[in-house]
C-alpha cells in the first residue's frame, strides 16, 4: 500500500497492509487535515517514531472492524481524532491516515453524518476548546500561539472570559488583547503551540493558583512539563458540531485552512491547516517521487 511516512523526513513508501487488532477499525481515509502536528514533526519540535505513517486527523469510511468492535460500524463515515486514550498519538506514536487503508483504535473515532463538510475536520481543536471553556469561563485567560487550537479556544471563550493572545506571529482577534510583554499574572494559560518558547514563558505568566492548559495530542509530548498543568485531550462531545456550525463561518474557514494535492510540498503548511484528498495525494506521490505500487 502507498503511504506517506516519517523517516528522517517525510517521504512516500510502499508498506504492507497489517491485520486489524481486536479493538481497531480499518478505514479508507478520504480527507486528512495537515496541521501543527505534521508541521512540528517536519521541523523537529515533535518526535515521531521512524517509519510511522503520518496523518493525525481525518475523515474516512469504515471497511472492517476488529473482533471486539460492533459490526454496525461498517460503512459508516467517521472522523479520526489525533489521540487515542489507550494507544497515544495517531500519526505520531502509532500509524496514521496517509495510507490507502488505515487501522485506527476504536477510541479515536467519532461517527459523522454522510458527506460531512470540511470544517468538521476542526473537531479535535473544537473539542479541546470547549473543554477549556468549561474550566476557564469568567477567568483571565492568556492564549499562547496562533494556530487552530488558539483560534477555536478564542471562539469558545470570547463572550465569557477576559482574553489575551501572546504569539510570535501577527494575530487579529477583535475580543482579545494582543500581549507582547506582560508582568501580569493570568488565571489560565493555554499552550496552543508546540514551539518551546510557549512552555518556557508559561510558568512566569500563570498565577500561583492558576493552571497551564496543554492539549494532549500524544503521550510523549511535552518532555518537560510546566507547573500546574492541565492536560486536555480531544474527546467526542455532543456540542462540538453545533459549535463548529455556529462559529466557523465559510470566510473564517477559508482564511485558516487551504487545500493541496501534494502532501510533501504542503508541509509545513502555508495556513493553519491544509486539507488533502488522500486518494489524489497518494497518486501524486507515486507520480512525483517515482514510487512503484
Amino acid at each position: 500500500m502507498i503511504s506517506i511516512l516519517f523517516n528522517q523526513g517525510i517521504i512516500p513508501a510502499d508498506v504492507v497492509e497489517r491485520p486489524i487488532e481486536e479493538d481497531f477499525v480499518s478505514i479508507t481515509p478520504q480527507r486528512v487535515l495537515l496541521s501543527a502536528i505534521e508541521n512540528s514533526i517536519f521541523v523537529g519540535f515533535l518526535w515521531a517514531r521512524p517509519w510511522t505513517i503520518i496523518g493525525s486527523i481525518g475523515i474516512g469510511k469504515v471497511d472492517e472492524v476488529g473482533l471486539s468492535v460492533d459490526e454496525g460500524l461498517k460503512g459508516k463515515t467517521v472522523l479520526v481524532l489525533p489521540y487515542s486514550p489507550k494507544y497515544g498519538g495517531i500519526g505520531t506514536e502509532i500509524n496514521g491516515l496517509l495510507v490507502e487503508k488505515a487501522n485506527v483504535p476504536l477510541d479515536s473515532i467519532v461517527t459523522l453524518p454522510e458527506n460531512p463538510p470540511d470544517k468538521f475536520l476542526l473537531y479535535p481543536f473544537a473539542s479541546v476548546a470547549l473543554q477549556i471553556k468549561e474550566y476557564a469561563e469568567g477567568k483571565e485567560v492568556l492564549i499562547l500561539g496562533s494556530g487552530l487550537t488558539a483560534l477555536l479556544t478564542y471562539l469558545a471563550l470570547k463572550d465569557s472570559a477576559t482574553l489575551g493572545i501572546y504569539s510570535d506571529e501577527d494575530v487579529r482577534l477583535p475580543y482579545a488583547q494582543k500581549i507582547k510583554k506582560s508582568d501580569k499574572k493570568w488565571d489560565v494559560i493555554v499552550v496552543s503551540t508546540m514551539r518551546g518558547w510557549a512552555r518556557a514563558v508559561a510558568d512566569s505568566l500563570v498565577k500561583d493558583n492558576g493552571k497551564i492548559v496543554i492539549p494532549k495530542f500524544l503521550n510523549s509530548w511535552p518532555a518537560i512539563v510546566p507547573k500546574n498543568p492541565l492536560f486536555v485531550p480531544p474527546l467526542p462531545r455532543d456540542d462540538v458540531i453545533p459549535f463548529l456550525n455556529r462559529e466557523v463561518t465559510d470566510k473564517l474557514f477559508e482564511e485558516n485552512v487551504g487545500y493541496a494535492d501534494d502532501v510533501i510540498s504542503a508541509i509545513p503548511t502555508p495556513k493553519n491547516g491544509v486539507i488533502v484528498d488522500v486518494k489524489k495525494a497518494l497518486k501524486k506521490a507515486v507520480e512525483l517521487y517515482s514510487l512503484s505500487s
